[in-house]
């Protein structure tokens, strides 16, 4: 018996097929935050403690060494240019925050029979961890390991179109983490809540709105009811995807941004064709992969059970976990 499976469609050959319509007609719409940021300079952070070392070392052997050498001009011209240097890197550091953005939305292409899967991924500039400590070896993993920082999401649209009448289609419903029910810097994310919804949930304007700092989502509606969320972090900025930021994501450039290392997955989940759309379930093995790898650096470099809360506990640690990452093989 053959077993039931989806299959890729090549992007050019759909729009062949079906033409943009589709394509654009289902892009999600979603509501972020302006006031989500995060700090750029983290080369400026890493030169500060270094420089910040030297410094308290430059003064421990010169103070050491006073009886036998020590010029109290030299030693002066020396603290206040290093004090210097130190203040314009975390200066520079301080005020490097940008917003973190929507910039583009990639899309995948599935089908089994008349069933058919549009997957979104929309791509956010970065994201920042709520622990500022581990937000910044989250940085250096991205640095050195990625080679980028993108933040990359998923959201899944399921539709049947009929090969006897391609004019028509029917939407069934969206597949995608759903973050409703955390507070928005919440560090305990649950990154194996996918759930289904049917495509009425999306009526009157109930756009997918950013859920978290991990960037799930939920819906507009639900957002309104929390107010916490929806006040503290306006203005909420709707985003549209049109033919200039929408983009086929292919195979070549899965491994470039190397996908294998993503908590992601192509395939769809769901199987219409099963029957009981709203009921199934979807788990991924490598939900906290990243986090994973962090948790492992921070154990092999610092040791277990330790907690890192702010920027000070990484002081000595930094060019350490810079180095790990560069000669990690994954």
């Amino acid at each position: 018996m053959l077993t039931s499976k989806w299959e890729k469609v090549d992007f050019q050959q759909f729009v062949n097929d079906f033409g943009t319509k589709i394509i654009l007609e289902n892009a999600p719409t979603l509501l972020y935050s302006n006031k989500e940021k995060e700090h750029e300079a983290y080369n400026s952070l890493i030169a500060f403690f270094l420089v910040g070392a030297g410094l308290c070392l430059y003064v421990s052997i010169s103070l050491f060494l006073m009886e036998v050498y020590f010029n109290i001009f030299t030693f002066i011209i020396i603290t206040i240019l290093l004090t210097t240097f130190d203040i314009v890197l975390l200066f520079n550091y301080i005020r490097s925050k940008v917003h973190i953005k929507p910039i583009e939305c990639w899309i995948e292409v599935y089908k089994y029979l008349d069933f058919y899967c549009l997957s979104y991924y929309p791509i956010f500039s970065g994201k920042s961890l709520p622990n500022k400590a581990k937000d910044v070896i989250y940085k250096l993993y991205q640095n050195e390991v990625l080679h980028h920082k993108i933040n990359i999401t998923q959201i899944e649209v399921y539709l049947e179109i009929s090969q006897a009448d391609d004019s028509n289609y029917k939407k069934l419903g969206f597949f995608f983490q759903y973050g409703r029910g955390k507070d928005f810097k919440d560090d305990e994310i649950e990154r194996n809540s996918w759930k289904y919804f049917s495509a009425d949930t999306s009526l009157n304007e109930n756009y997918l709105a950013v859920a978290n700092w991990d960037h799930q989502y939920e819906w507009r509606l639900d957002l309104e009811q929390d107010f916490d969320k929806i006040n503290v972090f306006s203005p909420w900025v709707i985003k549209k995807w049109d033919q200039t930021n929408l983009k086929p994501l292919t195979e070549d450039f899965k491994k470039k941004i190397k996908w294998h290392l993503l908590n992601l997955k192509s395939e769809p989940k769901l199987k219409p064709w099963n029957g009981n759309i709203e009921e199934q379930t979807y788990q991924n093995k490598n939900a906290y992969k990243d986090l994973e790898i962090i948790d492992e650096a921070i154990e092999k470099i610092i040791g277990p059970n330790v907690e890192l809360n702010k920027l000070g506990d990484l002081e000595k640690q930094l060019l350490k976990f810079k180095i790990y990452f560069r000669d990690l093989k994954l």
